[in-house]
C-alpha cells in the first residue's frame, strides 16, 4: 500500500501562521530609525511648511553668496556693513577693497547676508504626497508580498522587507522628479542644485523604512 505524505495542511498552517504574523506587522517610510533631531526637524519643516521667526538675535541671515552660506553666520564676518531697506528688512555687505566710506553704489558692495524677521518655507510635501500619487502602485507591492507568502515560502519579516524597499523606491522617485514649488531665487543663489530639497543629498539619503510590531 502507498503512503501518501499530507503536504497541504502543513503549507496551509505555514500560510495562515506567516499572514497572521504580516497583519501585526507596520511599515514605517521616511525619516526613520537613528536619524538625528536636526534632521527631522529639516524633514517635518518641508514636510507641512512652516513659518521662521528669529528668536534669540533681531534677525534672521539669510546667505546670498556660497561664501556666506559656508561660514555659517554674518560674526565670521569683521568687515560687513548693515543697509537697512526698511523696517525689518535690510542687507549685510562687504565693501570692495578701495570703496569703504565712498558714496553709496550698488556695485561697491558684496551683497551677502538679507536680514529679515521670519522667513516662509512652503510644503513640499515627499512623504504624504509620493504616498497619495502612488497608492495603486503600493497596492500591487503588498499583493505581492502576500503572494510571496503563499507561493514562494516567505516568511511575514521578508514580506515586510519587500513593502518597506519598494515603499522606499517609490517615495525617492517621487522625491527626485515631483517637488515642488522649485527653490526660490534667494536659495538658487548658494547652490548648484536647482531641486527643492536636495543640497548635500543628505535628506534624500536618509529616506528609509523600518518594520514595527511582530515577536
Amino acid at each position: 500500500m502507498k503512503i501518501l505524505k499530507d503536504t497541504f495542511r502543513p503549507d496551509m498552517e505555514r500560510i495562515k501562521r506567516e499572514l497572521t504574523a504580516l497583519g501585526s506587522l507596520t511599515v514605517r517610510v521616511g525619516i526613520v530609525g537613528q536619524a538625528d533631531s536636526d534632521l527631522l526637524m529639516i524633514a517635518h519643516v518641508h514636510e507641512y511648511g512652516a513659518t521662521i521667526t528669529a528668536k534669540n538675535v533681531k534677525n534672521l541671515a539669510i546667505p546670498l553668496t556660497p561664501e556666506a552660506k559656508s561660514a555659517g553666520s554674518p560674526r565670521a564676518f569683521a568687515d560687513l556693513e548693515y543697509i537697512p531697506i526698511s523696517s525689518g528688512y535690510g542687507y549685510l555687505v562687504r565693501p570692495h577693497p578701495g570703496t569703504k566710506g565712498k558714496k553709496y553704489d550698488r556695485g561697491n558692495y558684496d551683497w551677502m547676508y538679507m536680514l529679515v524677521h521670519s522667513v516662509e518655507i512652503p510644503e513640499r510635501s515627499f512623504i504624504r504626497a509620493s504616498y497619495d500619487t502612488g497608492r495603486g502602485k503600493l497596492e500591487d507591492i503588498c499583493k505581492e508580498a502576500v503572494d510571496g507568502i503563499v507561493l514562494e515560502s516567505w516568511t511575514a519579516q521578508q514580506a515586510a522587507d519587500y513593502v518597506g524597499k519598494w515603499a522606499v523606491e517609490m517615495t525617492r522617485e517621487y522625491f527626485n522628479t515631483k517637488l515642488a514649488p522649485p527653490k526660490s531665487p534667494t536659495t538658487q543663489r548658494t547652490t548648484t542644485q536647482k531641486q527643492p530639497l536636495f543640497d548635500t543629498g543628505r535628506l534624500y539619503g536618509s529616506i528609509t523604512y523600518e518594520v514595527e510590531g511582530g515577536d
